[in-house]
């Protein structure tokens, strides 16, 4: 899914229904391209190790910490999570091709 190719719903909700909640917490983030990634964050690394270590980061939203039901096939079926979402990523991805730095997103 790309922010410049425009997005829809239904690439959104694909996207969430590849996580898995019970793997552990997942970040998701935009790229310098406005590719969108719902990255699981690996056991020996922290969210601001995560972030740290992806040179490409242009938007990042809140951690979405395992177990709450944030990610995965039952989040991706609630529609106006998904909606909101959706509306989220594209107004962010408008302030942040302007912005010079990481847009940190945690509220939306």
């Amino acid at each position: 899914m790309n922010l410049n190719d425009h997005p829809n719903l239904e690439q959104l909700r694909a996207l969430f229904s590849e996580a898995d909640d019970d793997a552990g917490h997942h970040v998701l983030w935009v790229d310098n391209q406005g590719a969108v990634h719902l990255t699981l964050i690996p056991s020996n690394q922290s969210p601001a190790d995560f972030v740290e270590n992806e040179s490409s980061m242009k938007i990042r939203y809140e951690t979405f910490p395992r177990w709450n039901r944030y990610v995965g096939r039952n989040a991706a079926r609630v529609d106006e999570y998904m909606e909101r979402l959706l509306i989220s990523l594209m107004e962010s991805w408008s302030k942040a091709v302007i912005y010079p730095g990481i847009l940190h997103v945690d509220t939306w």
